[in-house]
């Protein structure tokens, strides 16, 4: 993984090492420890490596009987690479810094004794490659401890022989699959998978460590714990197939616009067929070309842009509230999955429900959200346990007197919710924050009566809540500062990105996505097939089409969106989805909808075209312009008309929010890179479709949205 950290004002004093040696004590065991003085999460930057340079020379020259390699921060190991050095970075630069890592890390695993590595928390991309070099790695059990290599995920692989290393460890189909997926392991997982060493009690790490350095000796990696595993690595034809089934399954999953995976499965099979030399030669190229390429660019900007916002999201708001009590108005699937979120994040949480057999029901979805990530190594049992306790409910508003933060997940109706605010309020703190969980409703409207409006904001969450990233935070302009900074910090300490964002029908996410879905049902009037529409977006880059987001999501919520957005935007209600509501169609799960759903088969549904009228056909490129690029010019209005506070924002509500192709690097950026195309593309089809295709003022400047 690659991290952004910001270089402090230059100071007249003596510079503090990032790293240092640490003579050998009594036993013979000496260590290294690595703490960047200017950053909480140990991000490799140029003086970091440096320094661990300089302390591993000491350490060979030191000749201890044996050597820790460990960090000076608590709960937290190496989280990698400082992406201040990518940054404006060439090919030629980003290849340089690979060898450089390449180079320091070699040192590290030559050395003469036996090097153990301590991780006591998060150990991704370069710090695990750290470890990896390392002989013995041991980890804490501790609930913020993982391992992996997790540069694909941000258009890059790894650059200090992760590549090499890994697959020695743990066989070619393992290190394959944590390295293309870019997953993360908790610490058993990461026992079971043969890349750490032992799990011990984070109190007893260091001295677990001494005793391992002292008394183990060096060892080469096997290639795998198992005969199977060992085979596919070292036996060439076997390592062949493995090669190409990962290529090819890669390929069908990427299709292509994500360059990355290839090339570490290039890289893994040049070292293990040619050497490592050779191997850690061509990830070293590789790298250089990733970074410097577009994919690799937008990814990273990406993250940058995600790990800014958890304080950029402050800008312009008060101070927050304390939160450790959170209340939960609505066990239906989304307020299960909020209420598991909250427990998740260490807050106590109190349920309600209309009656004790719907409090049960959300009780029962908290539970098997809970088991369920228990399975997948999210939590532990004992964690798992502790989150379950946390939750209690009832079919009354008993123990809310505690909350800090009541959210509301009630039914999308707005008097639904304006009689649920009014029983909050009756029961809450004044100094209670009140957030509804909406994802097109006006805060402002349902917060029309109330007797203390500036204390209720919105907060979008997006389902299911447990796997999406993004969290909106709507202000209405009569929210307290501190209320919507409230739900900022609430959103951070339960794992998600939030943006904030101004109130209105549809807020950001909303709005833009119901009108290019909007566009896509014009589409299916004019005559367009709907499975054409569907392959074309899939094609240019999109998760799924808008018609089969449309069924997944529901087709009588994203009618009542669009109806909510339209009616504000003074466009045509979607009225194709409402007759196919009428005729039974309501979605994937309740009869279908613009696909009828046999299984995993589907097939279109033909009530669709009933209703719409009769194909006459349009070329397939231009359906994924005409809404793609509609839903860019929806963005850049959006930042026009203040709903948004920066194109940063509105590339993250994008992205994290409903899969703007994360390659593209979100609306904004993906304006900047194409503006003459998008803007006069946007006048053909204006002319050709109507006028709410007219480019916005802001696409036709040649201001760009992000500096370079």
């Amino acid at each position: 993984m690659i991290v952004s950290t910001e270089r402090p004002s230059p100071v007249a004093t003596a510079r503090r090492p990032s790293v240092v040696f640490v003579a050998a004590d009594p036993s013979g065991v000496a260590r290294i420890v690595i703490d960047r003085p200017d950053d909480a999460v140990n991000a490799i930057n140029v003086m970091l490596l440096e320094d661990l340079a300089t302390a591993i020379a000491a350490a060979r020259e030191a000749r201890p009987r044996g050597l820790v390699v460990a960090s000076g921060k608590e709960s937290q190991f190496v989280a990698g690479a400082d992406l201040a050095l990518l940054r404006g970075a060439s090919a030629a630069d980003a290849e340089r810094a690979s060898r450089e890592m390449q180079r320091v890390l070699n040192e590290l695993a030559a050395l003469p004794f036996t090097t153990v590595a301590a991780i006591n928390g998060p150990a991704l991309g370069g710090g695990l490659e750290i470890a990896l070099a390392c002989d013995v790695r041991l980890i804490a059990d501790a609930p913020g401890a993982r391992v992996g290599l997790t540069e694909t995920r941000l258009g890059l692989i790894p650059a200090a022989g992760g590549t090499q290393r890994l697959p020695r460890l743990v066989g070619l189909p393992r290190a394959l699959e944590m390295i293309l997926t870019a997953r993360q392991l908790a610490p058993r997982r990461a026992l079971k998978a043969g890349v750490v060493d032992e799990v011990v009690h984070p109190a007893v790490l260091l001295r677990a460590s001494s005793e391992h350095a002292a008394h183990d000796r060096k060892r080469k990696p096997s290639g795998g714990r198992t005969l199977i595993e060992r085979t596919a690595t070292h036996l060439a034809p076997l390592r062949a197939l493995a090669i190409r089934s990962a290529r090819s399954r890669t390929l069908a999953e990427t299709k292509g616009r994500y360059p990355a995976p290839l090339a570490a499965i290039d890289a893994v099979a040049i070292g293990l067929a040619r050497g490592m030399t050779a191997g850690l030669e061509a990830e070293a190229r590789a790298f250089g070309t990733l970074a410097a390429g577009e994919t690799g660019r937008n990814l990273t900007a990406l993250l940058a842009l995600t790990l800014r916002q958890r304080r950029a999201a402050f800008e312009g708001l008060g101070d927050p509230r304390p939160v450790t009590n959170v209340g939960v108005v609505g066990l239906g699937f989304m307020g299960s999955g909020i209420a598991q979120a909250a427990a998740a994040a260490g807050l106590r949480v109190r349920a309600r429900d209309r009656d004790a057999a719907a409090v049960a029901k959300g009780l029962s979805t908290i539970r098997e959200l809970t088991t369920e990530g228990a399975r997948k190594g999210v939590f532990d049992r004992r964690e798992a346990a502790r989150v379950i306790g946390r939750v209690t409910g009832g079919p009354d508003l008993a123990g809310f007197s505690h909350a800090d933060l009541v959210i509301e997940a009630v039914f999308e109706e707005i008097d639904t919710k304006r009689r649920v605010i009014a029983e909050l309020e009756k029961a809450l703190r004044e100094d209670a924050v009140i957030a509804s969980n909406t994802s097109a409703l006006p805060i402002a409207e349902i917060a029309r009566d109330a007797r203390a409006p500036e204390r209720i904001v919105g907060m979008h969450f997006f389902s299911p809540v447990h796997k999406m990233p993004l969290l909106e935070i709507i202000r209405p302009k009569r929210a307290d500062p501190s209320a919507v900074a409230t739900a900022v910090a609430t959103a951070n300490a339960l794992g998600k990105t939030p943006i904030v964002v101004g109130d209105g029908p549809g807020f950001y996410t909303t709005r833009v996505l119901s009108t290019m879905i909007g566009e896509a049902f014009a589409m299916l009037a004019e005559g367009i097939d709907v499975e054409a529409i569907d392959r074309a977006m899939t094609a240019f880059g999109w998760p799924v089409g808008p018609l089969r987001l449309v069924d997944e999501v529901g087709l009588e919520p994203a009618a009542h969106a669009g109806e909510t957005v339209a009616k504000a935007r003074g466009i045509g209600a979607p009225t194709l989805v409402n007759a196919l509501v009428a005729e039974g169609f309501k979605g994937k799960q309740r009869g279908g909808g613009f696909y009828l759903y046999d299984g995993k088969r589907r097939r279109p549904n033909p009530r669709v075209r009933a209703i719409a009228g009769d194909t006459h056909g349009v070329v397939v490129e231009d359906i994924a312009q005409r809404l793609t690029f509609m839903l860019v010019n929806e963005a850049t209005r959006c930042l026009e008309e203040a709903v948004l506070r920066s194109p940063a924002e509105g590339d993250l509500g994008a992205v994290l929010g409903f899969g703007f192709p994360p390659f593209l690097g979100g609306p904004f950026r993906y304006a900047d890179a194409n503006r003459h195309e998008i803007v006069s593309t946007l006048e053909r089809f204006a002319a050709a479709h109507g006028a709410h295709l007219e480019p916005t003022e802001s696409l036709r400047s040649r201001r760009p949205f992000f500096s370079l």
